[in-house]
């Protein structure tokens, strides 16, 4: 059985303009457990704004925030500065964005779960 690695370069990154950002989609790995419905690479541009938006029919998600700083807005939290190394929960049907107000890259890994699989694109 050969290790299930899945490898990408920023080039692979593609607009998504539901969500007003660049990401990659990760794929199912053959072989492996299913813990999240799907999940994705995705970069918010430096002075941008991840488009406000509620998952879909019950679905949760984790944002793990792997390079840059940004502000967080989870509806009924207060706004909430993240940056490297940050782990962020989205409860269901909770509307949420994510404000990219530095000049570097924002780059995050989100996985989600429950309910019906989200489309990050009308392209996928």
């Amino acid at each position: 059985m050969s290790m299930p690695v899945h490898s990408w370069e920023p080039a692979d990154l593609r607009p998504e303009p539901k969500f007003n950002v660049r990401a990659q989609r990760l794929p199912r790995l053959p072989g492996a457990a299913e813990p999240y419905e799907g999940g994705a690479w995705v970069v918010v541009d430096p002075g941008t704004t991840m488009t406000e938006h509620v998952n879909p029919g019950g679905e949760s998600e984790l944002f793990y925030i792997i390079e840059g700083a940004g502000l967080l807005s989870i509806e009924g939290e207060p706004d909430r500065p993240v940056k490297f190394g940050d782990t962020i929960f989205i409860p269901p049907e909770h509307r949420h964005s994510l404000l990219n107000d530095t000049e570097n890259a924002l780059i995050f890994l989100s996985l989600w779960w429950g309910g019906r699989p989200a489309e990050l694109s009308a392209n996928s």
